[in-house]
């Protein structure tokens, strides 16, 4: 191999990580611009894809206009939020009452099981107020409501411009790309990705409401305080690859061991809950999505701590789309498209056009 050659590929390796860290930074230093941008983004979709619903039901002959369509689908995410916005309100004031209570069973839990195994070791909650403190844990989660209500404002007035720009993408692509062999290309892209994060978005919200209905039953039979609250967690939680799940189950489970004088309640609720989201992320999650993502398992572990590094929760929460939409892109170009390759799951990409 000619050394210069060698040279000039080893000079463009180096520019392109140069690249992918500048981008990095940027993205982490504009979260605050970008973040609310991107979550715009993702509830247009949803907003969209309940619009076009509507627009699909025929009534004698009689559809709904896209106007209306459009309307009905944000008056029922108004109502949604506001409904969640009070149900997490309520919760949390008696999560935070109810603290000082729990922390004095964790406690007790704790002691009796050191009892058993380690007579002499006794613990005393009030040392470690500042490590485990459940009011400061209730505050926090507020805190963080708070400040997710605090930017809704601003992805309202995105949600709107972008409304408004969606008629105006056709006439704009037909204007930048005169060539219609590269017009039909760019068309294909966009239709494809389109498609894909459509079927992403639906699917993954099917399965995490199924999931918060199913925990929220569970806890109400097994009688665990603040269902309602845990199966809206378990529904947001859902969205992020492989710890969400884990998450969702431990924290239910945890507080029904200190609920309940009986480890009978923790083990059933740990069984079940544990069972769900297995059958429900292992089997019909994969039965619904099909091959659609084509996404490796190793590339969704790393973009999930990539991306949560960069973005936070919000960037565990928007991952996988978001490594949709690159490995999409990677695999358009010549150049790029062996790294498409390596970012599938098995390996097969569509066939380059333009």
């Amino acid at each position: 191999m000619p050394e210069g050659f060698l040279n000039n590929r080893l000079v463009n390796v180096a520019a392109s990580l140069l690249v992918v860290c500048i981008i990095g930074w940027l993205l982490y230093i504009g979260r605050d611009i970008l973040i609310p941008f991107v979550i715009a983004i993702v509830i247009w979709y949803v907003l969209d894809t309940v619009a076009r619903y509507f627009q699909g039901v025929s009534l004698g002959g009689f559809h709904v206009p896209r106007v209306v369509a459009v309307l009905l689908a944000l008056a029922i995410s108004v109502i949604l939020v506001l409904f969640i916005t009070d149900m997490i309100a309520t919760n949390a004031v008696a999560l935070a009452k109810d603290a000082p209570a729990y922390q004095l069973r964790i406690e007790t839990k704790v002691n009796h099981i050191l009892s058993v195994v380690a007579p002499s070791v006794h613990l005393d909650m009030n040392k470690f107020n500042e490590l485990f403190n459940l009011q400061k844990l209730v505050g926090w989660v507020v805190s963080a409501v708070s400040g997710f209500l605090g930017i809704a404002s601003l992805v309202v007035i995105y949600i709107i411009f972008i409304v408004s720009e969606q008629a105006a993408i056709p006439q704009k692509i037909t204007a930048l790309f005169t060539n219609s062999e590269q017009r039909t290309h760019i068309n294909r892209t966009l239709t494809k990705l389109d498609e894909n994060i459509r079927t992403y978005l639906t699917v993954k919200t099917f399965v995490s409401a199924l999931t918060g209905v199913l925990c929220y039953i569970v806890l109400t039979v097994f009688d665990v305080n603040y269902p309602a609250f845990w199966g809206f967690v378990t529904f947001l939680l859902n969205y992020i690859p492989t710890i969400g799940s884990l998450v969702s189950v431990i924290f239910p489970a945890l507080l029904s061991l200190v609920q309940f004088d009986s480890y009978v309640p923790f083990l059933g609720v740990s069984v079940v809950l544990t069972t769900i989201q297995f059958s429900i992320g292992n089997l019909l999650e994969p039965y619904l999505m099909g091959n659609k993502l084509n996404l490796s398992g190793l590339v969704i572990i790393l973009a999930l701590a990539v991306w949560g590094a960069i973005w936070g929760i919000t960037g565990m929460i928007l991952s996988v789309p978001i490594m949709v939409v690159i490995m999409l892109l990677l695999s358009t170009s010549k150049t790029t498209r062996p790294i498409a390759i390596l970012l599938s799951s098995n390996g097969v990409i569509d066939e380059y056009k333009n």
